[in-house]
């Protein structure tokens, strides 16, 4: 078979992991909270929940992906995907928060061995800026069918059933569809049977540069983090949103996630779409200020942007900066803010909800995330040409 065929079997595979791993981990992030707080979880503990997920995956992600070399890419997807179903079939069974907080320890360890390797493996498949856009149009993709899949799902259950059961029921789905991306991983890269890496490759994965991304990244995710956790509740307490409405207002950001991804190669290199990222995070906190309906689908639409720039935009900095041997490492310490700016902006948005109202916590989070991502991508700008792709 020609080599391109494979490639693009290989691609479509990979995409469709991703979809269905995204639309299961989607559908039930926003409800985690939900079905916590009917459970009789407090903010601090709803918080806590969240926080878990992320600080397990951060403990985790490095120790996972150290293990590239002598298992490949596919059994790192494939244990990512067995233990995302566990975390999300005890969601579903969990009769109080301790249970929760059990499941959501497993959540994080499914996406320290699940996003690694995949997101290696979009880049390596890639082979072009602007077919990395299309690759990575999966996650916000399977982000967007997510919460529309919980929200209809909620809908229909909610008029049989008690609460507690519709969310339980999906649950019960998501771990179904995450079951899926388990038979399609794509080929992989081939186990190389290498044990640490040498000092050549660690230099470069934590130079400057890769510190500055990482940085930026962080910032971002304690927004991300601050908003998954606590806008969900503050919606349904202030009555601007039912319940089986809130996963739609993520819908909706995810549309916007999904056109950011092959609009960040039209920026032209990795910084400009990072810089533009920062600066529509900034504008998001702005408009959180104002609690309105219309102002919020606003702000949600250019935090949605904001991240669909960003990331593939990271990814290609990463590639700058690392060889093809040391990438899934790469990915897996650029992640590592993902897991813990979440953690912090998670547990953060919990704690302070006792003091500040939630609608201000967000605000002044993006904007001051925004404004301090921007400068440190400004410092990240090379002076010769080797973060540009």
């Amino acid at each position: 078979m020609p080599r391109s065929q494979v490639v693009a079997g290989e691609t479509a595979r990979i995409w469709v992991s991703f979809i269905c791993y995204t639309i299961s981990t989607s559908m039930t992030g926003p409800l985690i909270g939900l079905h916590a707080y009917r459970l009789g979880a407090s903010a601090s503990e709803i918080g806590v929940i969240y926080g878990i997920a992320a600080l397990t995956t951060f403990l985790t992600r490095l120790p996972l992906a150290s293990l590239q070399h002598r298992l490949g890419s596919k059994s790192l997807i494939r244990a990512g995907v067995i233990t995302n179903s566990t975390s999300l079939i005890l969601y579903a069974v969990a009769p109080s928060t301790p249970y929760m907080y059990i499941a959501s320890g497993l959540r994080g360890v499914g996406f320290a061995s699940f996003h690694p390797p995949a997101l290696s493996e979009a880049v390596r498949l890639s082979g072009n800026n602007q077919q990395l856009g299309w690759i990575m149009t999966a996650p916000p993709l399977g982000m967007t069918l997510g919460p529309l899949l919980s929200s209809t799902l909620l809908a229909i259950l909610g008029v049989r059933l008690e609460p507690s059961l519709a969310y339980s029921y999906t649950f019960m789905v998501g771990a179904a569809l995450s079951g899926i991306a388990f038979f399609t991983p794509s080929g992989g890269e081939d186990p190389h049977g290498r044990g640490s890496l040498g000092m050549a490759e660690l230099s470069r994965l934590l130079s400057r540069e890769m510190m500055l991304l990482v940085s930026s990244r962080f910032l971002l995710s304690y927004v991300v983090g601050a908003i998954t956790a606590m806008l969900p509740i503050y919606l349904v307490e202030k009555s601007i949103m039912s319940e089986p409405e809130v996963p739609l207002l993520f819908a909706w950001a995810s549309l916007f996630n999904v056109l950011g991804r092959p609009l960040s190669p039209l920026l032209k290199s990795p910084t400009r779409g990072m810089m533009a990222s920062s600066i529509l995070i900034t504008a998001t906190g702005m408009l959180f200020i104002t609690p309105a309906l219309p102002t919020i689908y606003s702000a949600m639409a250019l935090y949605g942007l904001s991240l669909g720039l960003f990331i593939p935009s990271s990814l290609l900095a990463v590639q700058s900066l690392t060889d093809g041997s040391s990438l899934t490492m790469g990915i897996a310490i650029l992640t590592l803010s993902i897991d813990i700016g979440s953690s912090l902006g998670s547990f953060g948005a919990g704690v302070l909800r006792g003091w500040v109202e939630t609608d201000w916590i967000i605000s002044i989070s993006a904007a001051v995330a925004g404004v301090g991502s921007l400068l440190l991508v400004k410092r990240f700008m090379p002076k010769g040409s080797r973060a540009s792709v």
